[in-house]
């Protein structure tokens, strides 16, 4: 028995297996209270909730919500919601961030002086002040629909969000969609192939100009002929507002901006840091192969620069998506929004409820984290 006792590996295990009892009886014992309190207090418990009718309205919806729809239905549109911010916010804040962080390290100094100011600036301010300017100080100070600002006669933006055309019959848009969505494959093989030439031979292919043709000139023919040939439901003014189209609310326009801001500061920063860890001896190798400055950057500089980015930056993408829940303070419908806040006050099942968000955040964030950790993984240097 004295010779187990000293066994290190039976002590691990045994403090394990002990940790792991210890944590299951908590869970039990929080569990087992909460279900004898609301059973004394006469609330309801379990998630049978989830199939009541919701009657609640959503003023965005990208599902078949309705409000005769039930509370599980309620809770995908949060999730789709959530998602779709999350989604257009991480791009717009990474193309934002790595614009403002390569400016930080320019030559020019007003250039680098104006970056540098943003981002101390962003780094020193609340996400909820920015979520309050640019609802109330921007949206909210645009002019009513009766003065929206017109785009190019077939879009208006006002206080009440920006109205766009919408297509009334979506299957054109779905060909073409695949149409790129197969250019962006034949792109992605046409940049490994690139990339395994470059290595063995030194010979660099143009990838930005297939890139140029499957990225922008594809997408804009196949995307042009769709909306030549599709009907669209155009918005016009009736009355005091719109009618036709489809309206992104201001909520959302001032979530994603704030979003965008906000961490497009931080990603700079990233990408600063990122770039400053190359030593200077990569940059002059570069210059001596007579690669220009552009070129050391994307061929040279960047490839070595992510193994630093990447993990902040996977810190950053999750946070974006938490901090879509501050869409709540202006009653954009999230996840928290239309869950936590309306299904709860109608249900009065918090357990549940919060028990599922968390849940759901969970599976989100580990999910974004899984992808960037393969994407990590695929572009660590390889020494040998």
């Amino acid at each position: 028995m004295t010779r187990y006792f000293y066994d290190k590996r039976v002590r691990e295990i045994f403090w394990q297996a002990a940790l792991l009892i210890g944590l299951a009886a908590t869970i039990v014992l929080v569990v087992r209270n909460a279900s004898q309190n609301m059973v004394n207090a006469g609330m309801a418990s379990g998630f049978d909730f989830l199939w009541r009718t919701s009657g609640i309205d959503v003023p965005f919806v990208l599902t078949n919500y309705t409000p005769a729809s039930n509370i599980l239905a309620l809770l995908w549109v949060g999730v789709a919601n959530t998602l779709v911010i999350t989604f257009v916010s991480v791009i717009a804040a990474t193309l934002l961030g790595f614009v403002i962080g390569v400016a930080r390290l320019s030559a020019n100094k007003l250039l680098s002086g104006l970056a540098g100011a943003y981002i101390e600036f962003v780094r020193n301010i609340p996400l909820l002040f920015f979520v309050l300017f640019w609802y109330f100080g921007v949206i909210a100070a645009l002019p009513g629909p009766r003065q929206s600002i017109g785009i190019f006669s077939v879009a208006f933006l006002n206080n009440r969000g920006l109205t766009i055309p919408v297509p009334t019959d979506g299957s054109a848009f779905r060909i073409a969609a695949l149409v790129v969505l197969a250019g962006m494959l034949i792109q992605a093989g046409i940049a490994i192939w690139a990339k395994r030439r470059r290595d063995a031979t030194g010979a660099i292919f143009p990838v930005w100009a297939t890139g140029l043709a499957f990225f922008l000139v594809l997408p804009a023919i196949a995307f042009g002929i769709a909306s030549a040939i599709s009907a669209w439901d155009v918005p016009a003014l009736r009355g005091f507002n719109f009618r036709g189209g489809f309206v992104l609310v201001p909520e959302f326009v001032a979530l994603f901006a704030a979003l965008t801001t906000y961490t497009a500061g931080f990603i700079a920063e990233i990408v600063r840091g990122g770039i400053q860890s190359v030593v200077k001896g990569q940059w002059e190798a570069a210059y001596a192969l007579g690669l220009r400055p552009n070129r050391a950057l994307s061929l040279v500089v960047i490839p070595q620069a992510m193994r630093v980015m990447i993990p902040p930056l996977t810190s950053q993408y999750l946070n974006v998506l938490k901090n879509s829940s501050f869409g709540a303070a202006i009653a954009f419908p999230e996840l928290v929004s239309v869950f936590v806040g309306s299904a709860l006050t109608n249900t009065g099942q918090a357990i549940e409820i919060i028990a599922i968000t968390l849940a759901i955040y969970l599976a989100l964030g580990l999910a974004v984290s899984a992808f960037m950790n393969w994407y990590n993984a695929r572009t660590r240097l390889v020494t040998r």
